[in-house]
């Protein structure tokens, strides 16, 4: 993730380590949204381009029928 969303994470992670309250490899907790299903996971800082990186659970990707490569909306609560 990139943008806006990306800056808004980044902005949540430095506030969370100032707080005293960063989690191991700068990650975030957050519930996500893709499609219909809804799931709980973290997200990671990309070392490579700056943004995040959401890994998605085989059964979200079975639910929601994806493949490698294609693209989705994604809604975050964190």
């Amino acid at each position: 993730m990139e943008g806006a969303a990306g800056e808004a994470l980044s902005g949540t992670a430095v506030m969370r380590k100032l707080e005293g309250t960063a989690r191991g490899f700068g990650s975030l907790k957050v519930r996500a949204r893709i499609g219909e299903t809804h799931f709980a996971t973290s997200v990671f800082p990309s070392k490579s381009d700056g943004g995040w990186l959401l890994p998605v659970k085989a059964s979200v990707r079975r639910a929601e029928g994806l493949a490698e490569g294609d693209e989705v909306e994604v809604s975050l609560e964190y």
